[in-house]
């Protein structure tokens, strides 16, 4: 258990970094536990013989409660300390995913109906979305909290790549495993391992620091007008965009490459996955790899990740082959990996240390967004006017990304903030 609150004995390095590395873990662990739907959901529903649309609707239903809830948790980490909303978010994912493998179970058993299965997967996710989405904010905020403005968009990218890399290994896991022990024992493993985390987290994670206690009231839409503050706007907004264009390049790029190299859904399966890996493997090296050893501001990380968000989406536009494909599709994702640290860090440089909780959930949140809005700007423009109009959209969008980083005031002064602060080896809080 952490000692009480000592302010002459502040974390040291090393504590703080081993502090990062167990939130690391549980992240990586969280990725798993939400991108192995992805493989596991679709067979899945095939079995069953349920139609896509109710796929499609759990998704949407998590998308919806994580936007909504993020920023609420962000707020309540601000009240309460970070380390109990992260025991709660993990606790609440774990608890999820079982009752996701109970309704799988049920519903491949025949001990309910396929649509009854469907109803009991898709609270579960809900209960994920609304719940589990504590996480993340308070996360973020815990490491805000204990790294200087230099630091921190650093520490930021990789927390956040935690996640990521969880969504590459989740998928290929799923797809070893699920067969061998099934998939409702597969998700009970999962489900193990983060309730392992989050008992970790509260046994190991160190907090002494006393949160920042208000007495107003939290509710979503409170905290979403939060989004309006001057500070904020530009981060936001600039985090819309990139999540926007990044989730309609992921849910559009599969069915790009079977239409336009003609392949037949089992070859576009094979070609899809190794394209969706390679970029999740871009995405990841700019955050564990490029951003370290560039250790520039969240400014340049923005300019530098729209445009390129420009080019490679413009390359999506007019590849022709499998390899400017994927090609394109890695340069969008590695400029994603830059843009989403950049917003992340400025939008945590741009509020008081008591509102990072609040600040870490609307970054959060702009993923919700992005995912709520993808199946238009993704798959609806795709089938109604040509494959290629996803990604002139996202072209566009990432254009509107890098004039926010350009030009707008907000941003260009946490260039400055950074740059004052650099060689200012300050002692952190616990």
């Amino acid at each position: 258990m952490s000692p009480p609150y000592d302010p002459d004995r502040p974390s040291s390095p090393a504590q703080r970094r081993n502090s990062f590395r167990l939130l690391f873990a549980c992240l990586v662990a969280t990725g798993v536990g939400n991108s192995m739907l992805f493989a596991i959901l679709p067979p899945l529903a095939r079995e069953l013989g349920v139609r896509e649309v109710w796929v499609g609707a759990i998704y949407t239903l998590s998308a919806l409660m994580f936007l909504t809830m993020s920023p609420v948790w962000g707020a309540l980490s601000d009240r309460y300390g970070r380390r109990p909303l992260i025991v709660f978010g993990l606790s609440a994912f774990a608890v999820s995913t079982l009752i996701f493998a109970a309704g799988a179970w049920a519903g491949q058993s025949g001990l309910l109906p396929p649509m009854a299965a469907i109803v009991a997967m898709a609270l579960a996710r809900t209960l994920f979305g609304g719940l589990g989405s504590a996480t993340n904010p308070s996360a973020q905020a815990y490491v805000a909290d204990r790294t200087s403005p230099s630091e921190r968009t650093e520490a930021l990218a990789s927390l956040t790549a935690a996640f990521g890399l969880g969504g590459v290994i989740g998928p290929a896991l799923a797809a070893a495993f699920a067969d061998r022990i099934g998939i409702a024992g597969f998700m009970i493993a999962v489900a193990a391992v983060v309730g392992s985390g989050a008992v970790a987290v509260r046994m190991l994670l160190p907090e002494r620091t006393p949160p920042q206690r208000k007495g107003r009231p939290i509710n979503p839409f409170v905290q979403f007008r939060f989004a309006g503050d001057p500070r904020l706007t530009a981060f936001v907004a600039f985090g819309c965009a990139v999540w926007l264009s990044q989730a309609a390049s992921l849910q559009a790029v599969s069915f790009y490459i079977m239409d336009r190299l003609d392949q037949t859904p089992e070859q576009g399966l094979q070609l899809a996955g190794v394209a969706l890996t390679a970029g999740a493997g871009a995405l990841i090296f700019a955050q564990l790899v490029v951003i370290p050893a560039l250790k520039t501001s969240p400014r340049v990380l923005m300019a530098a990740g729209a445009a390129l968000g420009v080019v490679g989406n413009i390359e999506l536009v007019f590849s022709d082959s499998y390899a400017s494909i994927v090609f394109g599709f890695m340069l969008a994702s590695f400029a994603f990996g830059l843009s989403r640290s950049g917003f992340t860090a400025g939008a945590s440089l741009s509020v008081e240390p008591e509102e990072q909780g609040r600040a870490a959930g609307l970054t959060t949140a702009t993923a919700g967004v992005g995912f709520m809005i993808a199946p238009v700007t993704g798959l609806w423009l795709y089938q109604t006017v040509a494959p290629s109009a996803p990604f002139q959209l996202n072209a566009a969008l990432a254009f509107a990304a890098f004039m926010i980083a350009l030009l707008h005031p907000r941003v260009r002064r946490i260039a400055v903030i950074v740059e004052e602060d650099r060689g200012d080896d300050r002692d952190a809080p616990v």
